[in-house]
């Protein structure tokens, strides 16, 4: 293999970055035992692995193909067909361009696990009456929950043009949508709006985390709304090539990216010849080497992403980033922003005590899964137990809102009432039964164990009697005081232990998602070099670009990923296609 030269501050840039530790219960995930299996392998490599002096193999391109089965031509090929991709393709073939999409995985690239898409302005939101909160507020608290890394410009234009984009992607679907978030659906396919209408009473101004309710869910999954922007695409001239990986890309003189090598599940090869190439090949998550070299602090979790390729490996492996720096192209600084948000117990990520091994409180518990997961990585052992007394089905619904949190109980009369609301995910309703015994359809656990007394509960945690008492002592002081002196929590969600049983529900951890940081681009999705220059004929969309998460995966829009995702896959098709 000819080795290329990479520049160490192009490389190295998110080696040491600080993004975020944490860990991972939503639908969907890898067991825990898988995460701590990574996490013990992870430690184990680090005394062979320096971070700055390796050259990992990733960065070293591959030789050019001796031989190719059969050549194409068209004027953009798209890699990657996701929730970027497919937007993509479509757009650049709506455009006028001829377009081939390619995918490795054996039809459109969908991840089964995503539903909800973070866009403003749709006209279906306008419809039910969701109003957002002004671009300068919903903006800067991202920017503020990502330590002002990201690019604002980017935001800026997702605030903007994220409504339009969805309401361009679903277009021409049959489906229902339904007036609040637990309205029963009568149709196989049906847009939810997430946790709406909001809480009485919640003002995002007044939290130290705010949520941005309206986000929209396409249910029973985001899988038809790929298709129907592949089908759109199909429709505008667009031709697919599943079970095909992207290997490289082809330069000219120039160093203009005209094409691109692939190669089939048999090994045979391909090339693509092309006016631009747009890579929305997914985040690097499960790459081992490539999480190793960019966010060293992050690889004790186990990446529990769950789309396949054809050969049946995890899809999300970094190819558009490997193939844009051996192009050129650089990736943008870190710290790059692992999406390891916790989604808690029967009660989600509600703000109940929270207590770690030693039987100590050590948090602000009203933060979102996110934070918390943060907070666990600096605990012992990494988990902690949330502390329940027997008033919390009184004490839900002045919980905080958004991803994670549960805000409604439902007597088994009720719930029998509603089944769709009880067999849908992250609608933030519990039973007793549920609270109690978990919900096996989406693995979500109930309480870990329940106690009469203090004692009897701190034995059964295994944490040391005293401290788990002494800790209470002091939390339920701070209650009556209505001040919480130790670590500021909102006086609204500052609930004594007072009243058996007592329920203990253990956090543990559990795993990442993806991990959010790519390669440098503009405001059109242009790739750029070390030196902020275009690299000509390359196009970044989806995971594999930067620019919208950095530190850390904010929550306070749910489905911002996807939002951004179908925004700036659009945007890409359109500019490749047209040259800008």
């Amino acid at each position: 293999m000819t080795k290329q030269s990479f520049s160490r501050r192009q490389f190295l840039a998110g080696a040491a970055g600080a993004g975020a530790l944490g860990t991972l219960a939503l639908a969907g995930c890898a067991p825990q035992q898988a995460a701590r299996q990574n996490a013990e392998g992870a430690a184990a490599q680090e005394g062979t692995y320096d971070v700055m002096t390796a050259t990992p193999s990733f960065l070293e391109k591959p030789p050019t193909p001796e031989s190719v089965k059969e050549e194409f031509d068209c004027d953009v090929l798209v890699i990657g067909t996701g929730t970027a991709g497919n937007p993509a393709a479509r757009a650049a073939a709506e455009a006028g361009a001829k377009v081939i999409g390619i995918d490795k995985g054996s039809d459109t690239g969908f991840v089964p696990s995503t539903q909800d898409f973070g866009v403003v302005g749709s006209r279906y939101q306008k419809q039910l009456g969701i109003e957002w909160a002004p671009k300068n507020e919903v903006v800067m608290q991202l920017m503020k929950d990502m330590c002002y890394r990201p690019n604002p410009r980017l935001l800026n234009y997702w605030y903007e043009h994220s409504g339009e984009a969805f309401d361009w992607a679903v277009e021409g679907v049959d489906f229902q949508l339904l007036e609040s978030s637990i309205a029963e659906p009568t149709q196989e396919l049906f847009i939810r709006p997430k946790m709406f209408p909001a809480l009485e009473g919640y003002d995002h101004r007044k939290e130290y985390y705010p949520y941005f309710h309206g986000s929209l869910m396409t249910l029973p999954s985001a899988q038809w709304l790929l298709e129907n922007c592949e089908s759109k695409a199909r429709e505008a001239g667009a031709e697919f090539k599943y079970e095909m990986f992207g290997e490289q890309l082809i330069t000219d003189d120039s160093g203009a990216v005209v094409g691109a090598y692939a190669r089939d599940k048999k090994g045979d090869y391909y090339r693509f010849n092309c006016k631009a190439v747009i890579l929305s090949c997914g985040d690097f998550g499960g790459s081992k080497e490539m999480m190793q070299h960019f966010v060293p602090h992050a690889v004790q979790f186990n990446c529990s992403y769950t789309r396949m390729d054809c050969e049946g490996n995890q899809a999300n492996t970094g190819d558009g980033h490997r193939m844009a720096l051996w192009a050129g192209a650089a990736m943008e600084l870190g710290p790059y922003a692992p999406m390891t948000h916790h989604m808690g117990g029967p009660l989600g990520v509600d703000a109940f005590l929270q207590l770690n091994l030693e039987g100590d409180r050590f948090m602000n518990e009203d933060i979102p899964g996110q934070n918390i997961a943060d907070q666990l990585s600096r605990q012992p052992g990494g988990v902690s137990w949330q502390i329940i007394d027997d008033n919390w089905r009184d004490q839900l619904e002045v919980q905080g809102a958004g991803h994670g949190y549960v805000n409604h109980y439902l007597t088994a009369e009720e719930a029998a009432r509603m089944p769709w609301v009880m067999n849908s995910v992250f609608l933030g309703y519990v039973t007793d039964e549920v609270f109690l015994n978990g919900d096996s359809d989406f693995r979500k656990a109930g309480v870990t164990c329940q106690a009469d007394t203090i004692e009897e509960l701190a034995e059964k945690m295994g944490l040391p009697a005293d401290r788990v008492k002494a800790s209470i002592e002091r939390y339920n002081e701070l209650c009556e005081k209505g001040v919480d002196e130790d670590f500021g929590k909102d006086a609204r969600r500052m609930f004594p232990v007072e009243k058996p049983p007592f329920y203990g529900v253990k956090f543990d951890q559990a795993g990442m998602l993806v991990c959010c940081g790519g390669i440098k681009c503009d405001l059109d999705m242009h790739a750029l070099d070390e030196n902020d220059q275009i690299v000509p004929g390359l196009y970044v969309t989806g995971n594999t670009g930067g620019g919208r998460f950095l530190v850390e995966y904010p929550v306070t829009v749910a489905g911002i990923s996807l939002g951004t995702a179908i925004t700036f896959g659009k945007l890409a098709g359109e500019n490749a296609a047209k040259g800008v």
